[in-house]
């Protein structure tokens, strides 16, 4: 009998009373170790239970009841497993659990939606296996369920905001991005939370609607109509305090009962508020929120609103400052930008305040000069070629430069130059506008990052190993030499985690992605999956088995104890291995392929590696 058969024996005394009457009075030794094994077990932190073959739970510790808001006495009458997984996951639930009870399967581990009794869910972590008495006979399996909620919607949530930072990235348009907030924050619900972003105007005379969920396009339009009949109301929404407010509580004060009252909300459901301000503390806009089920909105869930605000000013300043840089090539006197006119021979003739101060250079000294005198070198000849070229065709041009301070440093600018002719097209002189996008550089240069790099360990993402990949590829085929790609699961890691935390499982993953790092040359690429999940690209293989070396000191650096905070940490790895282009020559087949050889050395035992084989 397994050790946690026999902790549920003593958890469920009674198990054992219909096979033999009046055990308790014959031992009580026996009685006295069960109560014992009762309480630790009803003090687990995860649920623990047993499901009968026909789905009904049969017994459960204490845990198991607080986590679903049931009785224990209402788990164990009559309630069947299935019916605390979230609806649309019972069928797939019920088919694992089916496979796990015919024994089809001899253990089952899987990430599901639960419901409590109030309507609510959780992401919970299923373990189970079959579980039989003291004869031998199975009775159903034996289960724990423990809550992950906070880690999933935090992976989640990450998931949302890098998506959104993407987009920011790749110069998204604002509807796109703020739609795409309101859709991922209902799905991140599951449908549950819905909300609209309504916007004001840059006059800061109207409010407009930005994006809204189709749940609640009816309230938001009947709320715009109102602020639009209601100065106190415009008023009150552009000076609300930065927090989250719950709608349904000012409909019951008096200084906005009278201007809410007509907007006719679902008695049925719960609304909030959150203000949008910029950085400067200017009123942008607001969140309208909504649900059926929740009359509050837990602090996670505020910390992802208040995050999202902080997305949305964002993708808003980035849009209105590109609106102005395209109105800055119009601007030559009394503006902020620099701006500099030259002969027809490109001496400078007048300088703005602001151009002196962007390069560093005085009034005195920049007059008469050429302004070639900030040329960083960055660009080539070619460059400044097709550059004058538009000027003398178009009249003008419009393009970032990347110029030198007088200090030596050298900053990015987007810079306009329009030529100025008289009335028989000569031109008399050259106009330039400069505006210093340093920090747009510095910002794109952040995003640019967050996007292609991990977060833990700032290795490649997904993302960048694709390009990185398509790289390596296109040099192989050039040179006519192999590439490997190396597939590597850490074994033991979820062990780690589990004992000693996800702090130290972070901390784990970061010292192996330097191990590896440190193996690989220069013109190679190590990226992190997710999870434990790393891989590796070696190129310029003559041969496929010239990559074994180094996969083998990958093996037994990764197999050698590893100690953090004086604690001796012993994980291995197992590696599955595919080549370009002998098992393929697409990029997801390789990676898929190089995946299942992994899967097939964790079948062999474990750290080891294995080649991809066509019998996989």
């Amino acid at each position: 009998m397994s050790f946690l058969s026999s902790c549920f024996y003593a958890l469920f005394p009674f198990c054992k009373v219909r096979q033999r009457s009046n055990v308790s009075q014959k031992n009580s030794a026996l009685l006295e170790q069960e109560n014992l094994f009762k309480q630790i077990l009803d003090t687990s932190n995860v649920a623990i239970f047993i499901v009968s073959s026909d789905g009904h739970i049969l017994h459960a510790n204490q845990r198991m009841a607080e986590m679903f808001q049931y009785s224990l006495e209402a788990l164990l009458e009559g309630k069947k497993y299935l019916e605390l997984v979230y609806p649309s996951e019972r069928n797939e639930s019920s088919q694992k659990l089916q496979a796990l009870l015919s024994n089809q399967m001899p253990f089952l581990d899987s990430e599901r939606i639960y419901m409590r009794k109030d309507g609510s869910f959780f992401w919970g972590h299923f373990t189970g296996t079959i579980f039989h008495n003291s004869h031998g006979e199975k009775i159903g399996a034996v289960a724990t369920i423990a809550d992950i909620d906070d880690r999933k919607y935090a992976q989640k949530s990450e998931q949302h905001h890098n998506h959104i930072l993407q987009m920011l990235m790749h110069q998204e348009p604002l509807s796109s991005i703020l739609h795409v907030i309101i859709e991922e924050l209902h799905l991140l619900h599951l449908r549950r939370l819905s909300g609209t972003v309504i916007l004001l105007d840059e006059t800061h005379q109207n409010f407009y609607l930005g994006a809204t969920a189709s749940s609640l396009e009816k309230e938001s339009i009947a709320l715009l109509q109102r602020i639009k009949s209601d100065p106190f109301l415009f008023k009150m929404l552009t000076t609300l305090s930065l927090q989250t407010h719950s709608l349904n509580a000012l409909m019951t004060d008096s200084a906005w009962s009278e201007s809410l009252k007509t907007l006719h909300l679902n008695p049925m459901y719960y609304y909030w508020i959150s203000p949008i301000y910029s950085a400067y503390n200017a009123p942008l806009g607001f969140f309208l929120l909504s649900s059926f089920e929740q009359p509050l909105l837990s602090d996670k869930e505020l910390k992802l609103i208040e995050s999202d605000g902080a997305l949305i000013v964002l993708a808003i300043e980035k849009n209105r400052n590109d609106a102005k840089l395209q109105l800055a090539a119009n601007v030559f006197t009394h503006s902020k930008e620099g701006i500099i006119i030259t002969d027809p021979n490109g001496t400078i003739i007048e300088a703005n305040d602001a151009f002196c101060h962007s390069c560093g250079y005085s009034m005195e000294e920049i007059l008469g000069k050429n302004p070639r005198i900030l040329k960083s070198g960055r660009q080539p000849l070619p460059f400044y070629k097709t550059m004058w070229e538009n000027i003398f065709t178009k009249g003008k041009w419009k393009g970032e430069i990347w110029n030198r301070h007088k200090n030596g440093s050298i900053y990015a600018e987007m810079v306009t130059i329009s030529a100025i002719k008289d009335s028989q097209g000569e031109v008399q002189h050259f106009v330039a506008l400069f505006t210093d996008i340093s920090s747009i550089k510095a910002h794109e240069k952040k995003l640019e990052h967050l996007a292609q790099h991990d977060a833990l360990t700032a290795l490649p993402n997904r993302f960048l190993l694709k390009d990185r990949l398509l790289q390596a590829i296109a040099e192989a085929k050039r040179y006519q030499t192999y590439l490997a790609i190396v597939y590597i699961d850490l074994d033991g890691f979820k062990t780690v985690n589990d004992t000693y935390g996800h702090a130290m499982g972070d901390e784990l993953l970061i010292i192996v992605s330097q191990y590896i790092t440190a193996l690989i040359r220069q013109n190679e690429t190590v990226a992190r999956l997710g999870g434990d999940e790393f891989l590796v690209l070696l190129s310029d293989l003559h041969t496929p088995k010239e990559c074994e070396a180094i996969v083998q000191r990958f093996l037994d650096a990764l197999s050698t104890p590893i100690i953090i905070n004086e604690i001796s940490l012993q994980i291995s790895a197992s590696i599955g291995i595919s080549f370009y282009p002998d098992d393929t020559e697409e990029i997801e087949v390789l990676i898929k392929r190089a995946d299942q050889a992994m899967y097939h050395a964790k079948q062999l035992g474990k750290n080891r590696y294995v080649f991809f084989e066509d019998s996989f």
